[in-house]
């Protein structure tokens, strides 16, 4: 490839390209001979800047490729490094592009281009004070915040007593990779500020609908690059986020029976927006196997 500016002329050659896995950059080095068309011997320092205003350097982080390919035509300058040649009439610039988009391997007949996407999972726990054992009535799993009618079951000792169990949770954590070129970062903060501190109304990474709650969403761009994470933080309940709730009387006194145990209780949990967690994947199937399986295609 050649190009010729108002000032420089030059000629490239692909020194070599390395396609890396899902997560690492994939790399394109190029030799670029660029001399003065009134054949003056060259200052590289000096005319580094107009020799990018010329065209014949690429601007870091911004330029793209242009050498025909797939992910190829993504991949940006990152660096370069100039050399002088012929006692100072010429200079070779080694370009490096890099990018971090890949081909699927789901690709037909033409190409898919995905970025970076993966989920981890921790489990955790929380302590609840269980007024009632050996209940009849268990959490909902629907979409309510309390339960219609007592729990049931067996008091604890004491009048306003309780006991202390651990449930089960699971900390998630989804990462997916943006193009800040293609999706701004504040664009895509206010599309998913929707998510934060609201429950699942279906099934989402394989958790029932009302048994997730997203903590919080963070976007954390990638020093030097176009590239940022979206990471979602999310919180699965084994108890549906509910907790056992004494009924309380209008003096601020749990009701009690006759007998000094609690007369009500029922299961309660802060009411929240309910919202389709999957619309986060925009419909793209590709993305969900690999967020959802950790692999390209479902099992």
């Amino acid at each position: 490839m050649a190009g010729t500016g108002s000032t420089y002329k030059w000629t490239d050659r692909l020194i070599g390209q390395r396609a890396n896995p899902i997560g690492s950059e994939s790399e394109i080095t190029i030799s670029r001979i660029i001399t003065r068309l009134d054949g003056a011997v060259m200052n590289s320092n000096a005319e580094y800047e107009a020799m990018i205003t010329d065209g014949a350097l690429p601007i870091i982080d911004y330029d793209l490729w242009t050498g025909g390919g797939s992910w190829h035509d993504l991949a940006r300058a990152r660096s370069t490094q100039i050399n002088v040649l012929e006692s100072g009439k010429a200079v070779e610039a080694q370009i490096r592009f890099s990018t971090y988009y890949v081909i699927s391997p789901l690709s037909t007949e033409t190409e898919i281009l995905m970025l970076p996407a993966m989920t981890s999972y921790v489990t955790a726990s929380r302590q609840m004070k269980f007024h009632r054992t050996n209940w009849t009535v268990n959490p909902p799993t629907t979409s309510i915040n309390v339960s219609a009618t007592d729990i049931g079951g067996t008091s604890t000792t004491g009048a306003e007593g309780f006991e202390s169990f651990q449930i089960g949770q699971v900390r998630v954590r989804l990462r997916a990779m943006q193009d800040a070129s293609v999706t701004p970062m504040d664009s895509a903060a206010a599309a998913l500020l929707s998510y934060n501190n609201a429950t699942n109304n279906d099934t989402f990474l394989g958790f029932a609908a009302y048994s997730l709650v997203c903590e919080g969403v963070s976007l954390e761009k990638l020093d030097g690059t176009e590239f940022y994470w979206v990471i979602f933080e999310f919180l699965y309940d084994k108890f549906y986020h509910f907790s056992q709730v004494a009924t309380i009387d209008a003096d601020g006194r749990p009701r009690m029976t006759t007998g000094g145990a609690l007369s009500e209780v029922k299961w309660q949990r802060i009411p929240r927006t309910a919202t389709a967690f999957n619309n986060i994947y925009a419909g793209d199937t590709d993305l969900k196997a690999l967020v959802e399986n950790g692999w390209w295609i479902s099992p």
